[in-house]
């Protein structure tokens, strides 16, 4: 088991260094789209600064409390777009009947399809992620491993959720605009803060649409660590994860069945 997890981990770190060489052959464009990227997090805080020179908190979330929910929130999506990227096109990949291609090799299929593709662009959410964090909290190098940790595990909820929504495609055809409106909207309440929506609303945001745990539970760990938190974050990544892998290959029994595959021309 230890030798089949070490080949799996040596493949995925192939797969990104190469994802990384090829955005690197073009540097101009490669710097462009992270410093393009930088600034648009950037503007968005611009609103919420604005804000708080008005008033001192919004139910109960300061500017620090802010600050840190797009720290969170960027994070998770730059490990998800940088190295789970197909988690956000695999309904086409599934449509058009390409998930052949992943089929006729030994390694796993969806992690193939995660990792297979990677956002450029990404590499800016990630920089602006840590920046932020530097500057919104006095990091020791502890609270910096652990942000990144809660960044990743965040990331990990945002693909098991685009899994889930594309996996929806075994089923329905080509979903991709459904899905892509569904990851839309996590990533969209992933930064606004928890106060502002009613009990109902915080409902749906733990369970069917997870931006809690992909923004809101990070940042309660970090402002005020609680083990309860801690936990809860753990087992409901394991869970999520668990549950889109699931899903995926239940689909992928009907897409072996034939009943969704498309010569490619």
């Amino acid at each position: 088991m230890f030798t089949a997890a070490k080949r799996t981990l040596k493949f995925v770190l192939q797969y990104v260094s190469l994802n990384l060489q090829s955005a690197m052959e073009y540097r101009g464009a490669f710097l462009s789209q992270i410093i393009f990227m930088f600034l648009n997090n950037t503007m968005l805080l611009f609103f919420w600064w604005v804000l708080f020179t008005k008033i001192d908190s919004l139910n109960g979330w300061s500017l620090r409390h802010i600050l840190l929910l797009y720290a969170a929130a960027s994070g998770a999506f730059g490990f998800q777009a940088v190295f789970f990227a197909g988690s956000l096109s695999m309904s086409s990949i599934i449509a058009e009947g390409r998930l052949d291609f992943y089929l006729a090799l030994p390694k796993p299929v969806l992690l193939h399809v995660l990792i297979s593709r990677s956002f450029t662009s990404a590499w800016g959410d990630l920089a602006f992620a840590l920046a932020v964090f530097l500057l919104s909290a006095a990091p020791t190098w502890e609270s910096l491993l652990g942000f990144i940790a809660l960044c990743f595990a965040g990331g990990i909820v945002m693909t098991s959720f685009g899994v889930i929504a594309h996996s929806l495609s075994f089923w329905l055809g080509y979903g991709e605009r459904l899905a892509d409106e569904l990851q839309e909207a996590l990533l969209s309440f992933s930064l606004y803060p928890e106060g502002i929506f009613s009990a109902a609303t915080r409902i749906v945001l733990y369970t069917l649409i997870p931006a809690g745990f992909a923004s809101y539970v990070p940042v309660k760990i970090l402002t005020r660590f609680s083990w309860p938190h801690l936990g809860i974050m753990i087992l409901f990544t394991v869970g999520v994860a668990l549950l889109a892998r699931f899903i995926f290959y239940r689909g992928l029994r009907r897409y072996e069945s034939g009943n969704l595959v498309v010569t490619n021309s």
